[in-house]
């Protein structure tokens, strides 16, 4: 059964429908939608775009085109009765899984890549279609997104990602560093572990002293992250 639920972002009112394993909107997803600028006469790719939040809002914001990625039909699906539940269905455009991480039209390149990227470290996948693990260290995603990202953007192009703390920012950081890619935070929010987030495994990979996550008063908090690349 469809459930429906409504966020305001900046001036616009996103009316969202969510089923089957396409969950809501996360709190990582409404975090890099909150930040994505003016984008008028710009294309986009959404890379993992779940319901279709960052397609929606991009579009909201003035891209001409935006490119749908998921490796999961039934998100597409939805991202695109989503986006036509917000007036914006002319303006998304879905692309085939192909053999890169974007596999864009031939010769095509974009201003903007936007992508909330799985990123959970676990020492095994959770699920079949997980929408959070990548890998024991959670940058499988991450790490093939950062090298390809500067082979298909335009000139002054931007890399928007979501990154946690528990996947090791710094590391992004510099790895963003040394493709070209010039990196600034735009915003950041600590939000308490949800129950899926294993302590344990993440105390093998360094814990605290990694900063991977953070302690107040007992409670364990990752930090989330806006990470704005420019080519």
């Amino acid at each position: 059964m469809d459930q429906t639920e409504i966020h305001v972002i900046g001036r616009h009112r996103i009316v969202l429908n969510f089923r089957d394993d396409v969950g809501p909107a996360s709190a990582y997803s409404l975090l890099l939608a909150e930040n994505i600028p003016d984008l008028t006469g710009k294309t986009a790719v959404d890379l993992g775009t779940g319901s279709g939040i960052l397609a929606i809002v991009a579009s909201l914001q003035g891209a001409t085109t935006v490119y749908l990625l998921d490796t999961y039909d039934k998100a597409i699906s939805l991202a695109l009765e989503n986006g036509k539940r917000n007036g914006v269905e002319d303006r998304l455009i879905r692309l085939p899984i192909g053999t890169t991480m974007l596999p864009l039209p031939a010769g095509k390149k974009v201003d903007v890549i936007l992508s909330n990227p799985a990123q959970l470290p676990l020492p095994q996948q959770d699920r079949e279609n997980s929408p959070f693990y990548a890998g024991p260290d959670g940058r499988s995603m991450i790490d093939a997104l950062i090298v390809e990202a500067p082979m298909k953007l335009n000139p002054f192009g931007h890399l928007l990602m979501t990154h946690n703390s528990l996947a090791n920012l710094n590391k992004t950081l510099t790895m963003l560093r040394s493709v070209g890619l010039q990196p600034r935070i735009l915003a950041e929010r600590s939000i308490p572990f949800r129950p899926f987030i294993d302590r344990a495994w993440l105390d093998k990979l360094g814990g605290e002293a990694k900063d991977l996550y953070s302690v107040r008063d007992g409670l364990a908090y990752e930090t989330l992250y806006v990470v704005d690349a420019t080519a």
